[in-house]
């Protein structure tokens, strides 16, 4: 069997057991193929492994392109492949209690800068970089159970040429000018936030320990939605696919995750961030995909 045969294969079983449709196969094939041989030859190029930053809205599939990546790129191209998810580093619910109660109620909520352990964060980035460090420890967040758990994943480094791709929502975007802050983006802000304090803390935020984590990425690529409306419905698709996965472990087939209400009311905190990002990240990634509702690349930008 050929290489493009079995490459061919690997997709096909693997879009099975992720229960994807055509869309990402056409994607995969138009698209993602090729800019994986863009990261392999950056990679055989580096004297160190390379930090790939991946933004992308709430069930853009920057989870699932990365997944694919993960496992393709070290058949195909022979290059190690991590993945780093920046929602693995949200703070505990009791960490973000206390900074409910210190600074503003929002902060209780996963997913808005502030809410990870930015320390952490940088600490696992530099050991994938550090020559002297062997394994990388990576902790894991429970989104069902909206908490840390106990567990980790240890990460072997190799000597091969490698590629860590740290993905997540906020992944590369800067902070907003103050200037923006001043009025509500939104319903929920107004009725949530309506004196700043929350916005205000989030985007010191981002000005602050985020950039230190951004300035470590050698490349950023973006998955740009059509509209903020098109976050609700992929979110809300994903919310379905991670409980019924769960639901296959007798264990925690009782966990319920987020109602369609509920969904709707959790993306409301990452509106402000992620409509800046579709306005200003395309000028800063080094490749963006431009997304219809379906999630069908529409057209591939590259930075000039």
């Amino acid at each position: 069997m050929s290489c493009d045969n079995l490459d061919q294969q690997f997709l096909e079983t693997f879009i099975q057991q992720e229960g994807l449709n055509d869309i990402f196969r056409r994607n995969v094939t138009d698209y993602f193929n090729a800019y994986a041989h863009r990261l392999a030859q950056i990679a055989e190029a580096s004297s160190r492994p390379i930090i790939v930053g991946l933004n992308g809205a709430q069930g853009s599939g920057k989870s699932t392109l990365s997944q694919y990546l993960s496992q393709m790129m070290p058949m195909q191209f022979g290059v190690d492949c991590h993945v780093l998810s920046i929602d693995d580093f949200y703070l505990s619910k009791t960490t973000r209690k206390r900074l409910a109660a210190s600074v503003h109620p929002l902060l209780a909520i996963r997913g808005v800068p502030g809410t990870h352990d930015v320390p952490r964060l940088l600490d696992a980035l530099a050991d994938f970089i550090e020559p002297s460090v062997q394994s990388v420890t990576v902790p894991i967040f429970d989104k069902l159970k909206d908490d840390r758990t106990r567990k980790v994943h240890k990460i072997q480094k190799s000597a091969k040429p490698t590629i860590v791709l740290f993905e997540g929502w906020c992944v590369g975007v800067p902070a907003q000018r103050p200037l923006s802050l001043a009025v509500p983006a939104s319903s929920f802000e107004f009725s949530n936030d309506n004196n700043g304090v929350w916005r205000s803390y989030v985007n010191e935020c981002l000005g602050g320990d985020y950039v230190d984590v951004f300035k470590l990425l050698d490349r950023l690529s973006m998955l740009k939605p059509p509209c903020f409306e098109a976050v609700y419905d992929w979110r809300v698709d994903q919310e379905i696919r991670l409980v019924a996965r769960r639901r296959q472990n007798p264990t925690d087939a009782s966990i319920p995750g987020m109602s369609v209400k509920q969904v709707g009311e959790f993306v409301e905190n990452f509106r402000r961030l992620t409509c800046h990002a579709i306005e200003v990240l395309p000028d800063l990634a080094d490749e963006t995909w431009e997304l219809q509702a379906d999630r069908l690349v529409l057209e591939e930008r590259f930075r000039s």
